[in-house]
């Protein structure tokens, strides 16, 4: 009778401890998936922002591939498309985990019009330098907006596109922009001077 109650002692052991050691497992990975939870869609946007401040493009839009007659204006760019990794955030500290879109504005009278909007509204410690990458000419002048044709438009600031279709403007406020080769403040008080 000894010998069958060391062997029962001995399985019941082996059990608790098996048990303890499927309990822990599974403990621990339900501790890591809360903490580590991240939407698939936050690891694209910083994949994307990362490949494209490395001047890569984006598999999923190639511009270069664009079938003939179709301009690269408007390859991969119909009405409200989001061209990803198209958005850079630098600050004195490094790129910035914030991503950006860039949506082509259809506008017949306002040709050239983007929205540029980011996952993140956020009001920065200081003075940082957004990126867009565009389809605009070197030297090209470029205006930048705040607001919305609905409620007006303020502008923000005026520059000039640089090499490789980046327009670059700084701010501290990261908040949605439209950005237009088209004067349109200028635009609109033509139009509100002939109206009168």
């Amino acid at each position: 009778m000894s010998r069958t109650k060391k062997i029962i002692a001995s399985f019941v052991a082996v059990l608790l401890i098996c048990s303890l050691l499927t309990a822990s497992v599974i403990y621990t990975r339900n501790r890591q998936g809360a903490e580590m939870s991240v939407d698939d869609e936050v690891y694209e946007d910083a994949e994307n922002t990362l490949m494209g401040f490395l001047g890569m493009e984006d598999e999923k839009t190639p511009l270069e591939s664009t079938p003939e007659g179709i301009g690269t204006e408007d390859a991969g760019l119909n009405d409200n498309a989001r061209m990803t990794q198209r958005v850079t955030i630098v600050s004195d500290a490094g790129v910035l985990p914030i991503s950006g879109t860039v949506s082509k504005v259809q506008d017949a009278f306002y040709p050239g019009t983007y929205e540029v909007k980011f996952s993140n509204k956020a009001i920065l410690t200081g003075l940082a330098t957004i990126r867009v990458s565009l389809n605009v000419d070197q030297g090209e002048t470029v205006y930048i907006l705040t607001g919305t044709r609905e409620t007006g438009y303020t502008q923000y600031d005026v520059v000039t596109a640089g090499v490789d279709n980046v327009v670059s403007f700084d701010t501290s406020v990261l908040q949605d922009y439209t950005i237009s080769t088209t004067d349109i403040i200028g635009a609109q008080e033509a139009m509100a001077s002939l109206m009168k």
